[in-house]
């Protein structure tokens, strides 16, 4: 008998987090689920943890794979799942008990291919205070999105926003907080790119998944646990994120140029990227921060980052004045290279 989800959790080195996270999906109120472990050559004790797991509960699924990163992990996943809808953890986070049970109620409900919810920042997120728990949701009720013009902004509010909208993404970049149709990744072959060679690999899932679909139904509960670590590959130094970044770019500009025109996207591209530029440099900084790097050495990276041509058009084009006041000075200490400021603001930020 098909389950109603199947739960697709890639898992690397994760000996610390892991029971968490398969005890918060083995005790969801949603029973006809399936959790399907990708064991992504972990060299610690993830691999027992799992076993274990999978030997208790017959709806768990392990698979042991050579190491390839947690896209082509998620697509191992996508092979072998049965559900009639997907749902995507990381191995480090967690998730609410009712999460699975809420987001198959709404999607039977509305038909919806789509279903996407908030998001608990445990612990902070990247930059913000330890020790605090921050639920972001992106609806104050049930929204649907139908038409093409509809689901068109849909897509671009997942890269990006308008000046005005508080966060950088008007509806979250990740996938972990939604729930997706199988029937429509399987007929239109839709798989992630490898973060290794793109930034963002699940953004761009989003975009092409909501390329073909009918009807997509935002809520807004939060019942994703994000949860900072800093040894995860999304939430640590990466000094090829920027160059992975620009592919990232490239491929979302190839995808709305299809039925969008530059004027309609090109905005929300920006300030995906003014943000992008944000977390870069703050990165750049509290790497060198944390290494003891001399700052004339961190100012070549900044430098790098400040006076790429992207960086360079896209704040010009980008009405910065709109910003909310913290992006809108971190955005002037990017456009006009004020190394040093960018250094005093993170600094604050940190404390």
């Amino acid at each position: 008998m098909q389950p109603k989800v199947s739960i697709i959790v890639p898992v690397y080195n994760s000996e610390k987090y892991i029971e968490r996270c398969i005890n918060s999906l083995r005790n969801q109120t949603l029973k006809d689920i399936e959790i399907i472990l990708i064991n992504d050559s972990s060299t610690d004790s993830t691999p027992e943890l799992c076993r274990k797991a999978d030997e208790e509960d017959d709806r768990i699924i392990l698979i042991n794979q050579e190491n390839a990163g947690a896209g082509m992990a998620r697509n191992t996943g996508l092979i072998v799942a049965e559900g009639e809808y997907i749902g995507f953890v990381d191995s480090d986070d967690y998730v609410e008990e009712d999460m699975f049970e809420k987001l198959y109620e709404k999607a039977k409900e509305y038909d919806s291919d789509l279903v996407l919810s908030g998001v608990r920042f445990v612990d902070g997120n990247m930059f913000s205070e330890k020790g605090k728990t921050e639920i972001k949701t992106y609806f104050d009720r049930d929204t649907h999105f139908e038409t093409e013009e509809e689901l068109k902004k849909l897509k671009m509010g997942i890269v990006g926003s308008m000046p005005e909208d508080a966060d950088d993404s008007k509806y979250g970049m990740s996938i972990w907080k939604n729930l997706f149709r199988h029937e429509v990744i399987t007929e239109n072959n839709l798989l992630f790119r490898s973060e290794r060679e793109v930034y963002s690999e699940d953004a761009l899932f989003m975009v092409d998944f909501i390329s073909h679909i009918k009807k997509a139904t935002g809520i807004k509960e939060a019942f994703y646990n994000y949860c900072r670590n800093g040894e995860s590959v999304s939430k640590s130094y990466n000094k090829e994120r920027f160059e992975k970044s620009l592919v990232f770019v490239s491929e979302v500009e190839k995808r709305f140029k299809i039925n969008a025109e530059p004027e309609e996207y090109k905005i929300y591209i920006n300030r995906f990227w003014q943000a992008m530029c944000r977390v870069l440099c703050s990165q750049e900084i509290v790497h060198g921060k944390d290494e003891k790097i001399k700052f004339c050495k961190v100012k070549k990276r900044l430098k790098e980052i400040c006076t790429h041509s992207l960086t360079v058009s896209a704040l010009k084009e980008f009405p910065i004045d709109k910003l909310p006041l913290k992006q809108r000075v971190f955005a002037m200490a990017i456009k006009y290279r004020l190394y040093f400021i960018m250094k005093i603001l993170v600094g604050l930020r940190n404390r």
